[in-house]
């Protein structure tokens, strides 16, 4: 197996990308938040990513892979399965010349309420993210998450100010309805997040006490919106207000200050560093691409004893079999 890396990820001997940055003929799209889905001539993807992408960025022709349902394609049998990032992500898994590599995506091992559980996979190659890949980055458990959530929200609403949680719009948006709202609290949501979780009720997953956001109509309710309306008129023009953001990067030093809130919680759709390192040693793969995060998750992994590297553009394809996977110093001069 041979694969090449520009702005995506391409299977040689055959015409599929895995999430290219620019449009591709054919592409794998592992979930539709942006910077993973752009407009290709055909997509591989989920039920629920497809719709999704078709929310966000038109029609497109689309080949429907449902989990765990293994297909051949020219030259290669591939399969999807759950990364539990957000509802429908996916991973998938490869196999090419007794070659099994599997690609994740964005991904966590925490369930959720708005998402499949993930599934891991044994292979000989990982491409995995690497967002929160270093140790400053270890979430709470979730129920101390969900408990500063609640504790936020109650508390504004006993001063009679308007909590006003900043969540993006697909995924983590959701997630906090199906929290706030199974607790009894009555959401106001803005329009873009309510479009996208008519999605998830197409799939099964219900929300209550959500309603669509009017300016008239805050009293007594939780502004769930996206974070680009930071500093509109809409949030300006609330007299009496706190701010909830909800990120991974709640745990920098200074997050509140970045974020311009009053409050920001840890409630993240990627693995934090625990999850990362623990995913590895569940696909106990023989060589370990990184992408998307820390370059230094690389050192921890080599600490480890793994054969792990960076993943790089570069001019020759990375030429993955079984005879490299058992030479390591073959193997890293590539």
């Amino acid at each position: 197996m041979e694969i090449e890396y520009d702005g995506g990820i391409r299977i040689q001997g055959t015409d599929l990308w895995l999430d290219a940055n620019r449009k591709k003929d054919f592409c794998f799209v592992s979930h539709a938040h942006i910077d993973h889905a752009k407009r290709h001539k055909k997509i591989l993807a989920t039920p629920q990513t497809a719709k999704f992408y078709q929310h966000r960025l038109g029609e497109t022709e689309t080949r429907i892979l449902e989990f765990n349902q293994p297909k051949r394609i020219k030259g290669a049998k591939v399969e999807l399965f759950p990364s539990g990032h957000i509802l429908g992500a996916s991973q998938i898994l490869v196999e090419k010349g007794g070659v099994r590599m599997v690609y994740t995506g964005d991904f966590k091992l925490r369930g959720c309420l708005t998402a499949e559980r993930i599934q891991i996979k044994k292979c000989d190659i990982l491409i995995m993210e690497s967002t929160f890949g270093l140790p400053d980055y270890v979430f709470p458990p979730r129920k101390e998450i969900i408990k500063k959530l609640t504790g936020f929200v109650k508390k504004t609403l006993s001063q009679n100010q308007t909590p006003v949680v900043l969540a993006y719009s697909l995924g983590k948006a959701q997630e906090a309805m199906k929290i706030l709202g199974n607790l009894g609290f009555k959401l106001s949501v803005h329009s873009s997040i309510l479009k996208l979780a008519s999605v998830y009720q197409r799939f099964g997953i219900k929300f209550k006490n959500c309603y669509r956001y009017y300016s008239r109509d805050l009293k007594g309710k939780v502004l769930l919106t996206p974070p680009w309306l930071r500093n509109s008129k809409m949030i300006n023009n609330i007299p009496k207000k706190r701010i909830a953001m909800l990120t991974g990067w709640a745990l920098d030093p200074g997050a509140k200050g970045t974020y311009g809130a009053d409050e920001v919680i840890p409630l993240s759709d990627h693995a934090d560093f625990w999850e990362l390192t623990q995913y590895v040693k569940k696909a106990s793969p023989q060589k370990i691409y990184t992408l998307h995060g820390f370059t230094e998750f690389v050192s921890h992994l080599r600490a480890l004893g793994y054969d792990a590297e960076r993943l790089e553009p570069k001019a020759k394809p990375y030429k993955l079999g079984k005879e490299l996977l058992s030479n390591y110093d073959l193997f890293s001069n590539l």
